[in-house]
């Protein structure tokens, strides 16, 4: 079938939008039209090269849409439903996802991760039948996409599909963080360092676990608006002062728990700087390949600072999908503050701008 894509084909470029040609679903493999997508960082750092992808590739990764066609095989889904397409399946078998670490099974990375189906293809070609590479294996930025059958997850009965979308990455990156990895505390303070889709995400997960004092820090100005919404109980423009300005917020001290959502090296190293005694660092955006940070090891042995990461919000996807989205439509997530804009998907060099520049929380394009 023929669909419209957003191609990326040379770095440092803007996005083509282009028609190409969509495979029917080879067994275990299902046929999904896109209902609304994300714009997330990690889709641009392969835009600039940060993240490593052969080329031509349709870039994105939070998405969710609805069941068309399924391939023989397919037991999970049926046509119809609404679904979540989860970029970091796994397989609940191998030695980590035994022991409860699923975020870490790396049964399907090595094909997926090439931006290619679980037999080493795509199903994508274009004008001139030259394959084009899908992103995580999705490459849900396009109108229709054909994916494994374990990359979709069923959700609760009225999701919205924009509130199903951003639970595929940033709110559960961001959530997730806070409350499987970080396990804020009631009563405690936090510093989040960018008020991006993510930050805003771990800043809605301090809400929900019972923060008391939520900073949050970004460049940008207008992003104090965003995560006031969220519940952010204070905001630091982002300047050489910021960790003073923590400092002065906190008592003096330092806060509980620092969060760096953009994955930034120099913000990186201004995590442990942040803390109290005891305090707890995390790692949450994602940070450039082979990267390198340096710590205070003074800091972190006198003051026992801790500093560690998490992946995909440490999630178990399988429960925490359906969980976020059932604290949504109880009203304990209000994931639909995020969205701050919406486009359409022959805007999504405007929408990649306008996230760049700051001056929208998250987008998403709808159809």
């Amino acid at each position: 079938m023929k669909i419209t894509a957003a191609v990326l084909r040379e770095l440092n470029k803007p996005l083509s939008i282009e028609e190409l040609n969509l495979d029917d679903p080879k067994t275990n493999e299902v046929l999904v039209k896109i209902d609304a997508f994300g714009i997330c960082h990690s889709d641009y750092h392969v835009v600039t090269g940060l993240a490593k992808q052969e080329l031509p590739v349709v870039l994105g990764h939070e998405g969710a849409g609805t069941v068309m066609q399924v391939g023989k095989g397919v037991t999970n889904v049926e046509v119809g439903q609404n679904v979540l397409l989860n970029w970091f399946p796994y397989c609940k078998e191998c030695p980590q996802c035994l022991v409860g670490n699923t975020n870490h099974c790396k049964t399907y990375m090595e094909m997926l991760g090439q931006g290619k189906m679980l037999d080493g293809t795509t199903r994508l070609t274009d004008s001139d039948n030259k394959p084009v590479l899908q992103l995580s294996g999705l490459a849900c930025w396009s109108t229709h996409v054909v994916v494994p059958d374990i990359i979709c997850t069923k959700m609760p009965e009225g999701t919205p599909p924009e509130i199903s979308a951003l639970i595929g990455c940033a709110v559960t990156t961001g959530v997730g963080a806070v409350l499987n990895q970080a396990s804020v505390q009631e009563g405690s303070s936090v510093v989040v360092y960018g008020a991006g889709g993510v930050g805003l995400s771990i800043i809605m997960g301090c809400v929900l676990a019972g923060a008391k004092k939520i900073i949050a820090v970004d460049r940008s100005e207008a992003k104090e608006v965003f995560a006031r919404s969220m519940g952010a109980t204070h905001f630091i423009t982002a300047g050489k002062d910021t960790i003073e300005n923590i400092k002065e917020l906190t008592d003096g001290l330092g806060a509980d728990y620092a969060f760096d959502a953009i994955g930034n090296i120099e913000i990186a190293e201004m995590l442990l700087p942040s803390l109290r005694e005891r305090g707890l660092a995390l790692l949450v955006g994602v940070p450039p390949t082979d990267s390198r940070i340096q710590v205070d090891a003074t800091d972190v042995f006198r003051q026992e600072k801790r500093l560690s990461g998490t992946i995909y919000g440490s999630a178990d996807t399988a429960v925490d999908f359906e969980k976020f989205a059932q604290m949504y439509l109880d009203g304990k997530l209000p994931i639909d503050k995020l969205i701050s804009k919406s486009y359409k998907l022959e805007e999504i060099n405007q929408a990649c701008e306008e996230m760049l520049n700051g001056t929208i929380a998250r987008g998403v394009v709808t159809f």
